[in-house]
């Protein structure tokens, strides 16, 4: 009976919330997918991932209105993996990005004090087949600084970070993004979301 408590209750302590763009939400870069790396994140952790994230999403105009629509006192667990398309689509300051990242972090925090948060850094983007990393796009830093600024920021608040870079950096590279991603520029295929999937959990249950 004991037993069967404690395997009650530990069902019942991890709902893990997904936050970031097209890469949570499952697009391929021609379509929605249900293979994304949430569906497979649960499978391999044996519990519920609820999947926030929205196609094109950027941090400085979008995460503020995603994590609105979140009960975090359901949660247990956040992952937030987003912040590429601030790098290609928008033009605003680096700061102006971070500041509202900190904001953000700071709603979710005192909403639910006790949630675990995870960050995972952006995944190597390729733009029209150049690797982005030390490439200035449309504001004045390059992908790299990004990723080092995110990765800074969230270390300022104890979160954990899966940096690709250090941790995997073959995953994805110049020799095989065209297999990788689906569209060749950002867009995982079913099968790298499921990798995507493994070396999250991986990351989480070392934490």
């Amino acid at each position: 009976m004991l037993l069967f408590m404690q395997n009650k209750e530990r069902k019942l302590i991890m709902k893990i919330a997904a936050i970031g763009d097209s890469v949570t939400r499952g697009f391929d870069g021609f379509k929605d997918i249900t293979e994304n790396y949430p569906y497979y994140l649960s499978q391999i952790m044996h519990y519920p991932v609820d999947n926030f994230g929205i196609n094109g999403a950027t941090i400085k105009d979008d995460l503020d209105s995603e994590i609105s629509n979140v009960q975090w006192k359901a949660y247990q667990q956040c992952i937030l993996f987003m912040g590429t398309n601030d790098y290609g689509h928008n033009a605003d300051k680096l700061q102006s990005v971070i500041n509202e990242l900190k904001n953000c972090l700071a709603f979710i925090l005192q909403t639910n004090p006790d949630i675990q948060i995870t960050a995972v850094l952006p995944l190597t983007r390729y733009d029209g087949h150049q690797n982005a990393a030390e490439q200035v796009r449309f504001a004045n830093y390059t992908f790299n600084e990004l990723l080092d600024t995110l990765a800074k920021t969230y270390k300022k608040y104890d979160i954990p970070v899966l940096d690709w870079r250090s941790l995997y950096p073959n995953f994805i590279n110049d020799d095989n993004y065209q297999v990788k991603y689906n569209d060749q520029h950002v867009h995982p295929t079913a099968q790298t979301y499921y990798q995507i999937a493994k070396k999250i959990a991986k990351f989480i249950k070392k934490q």
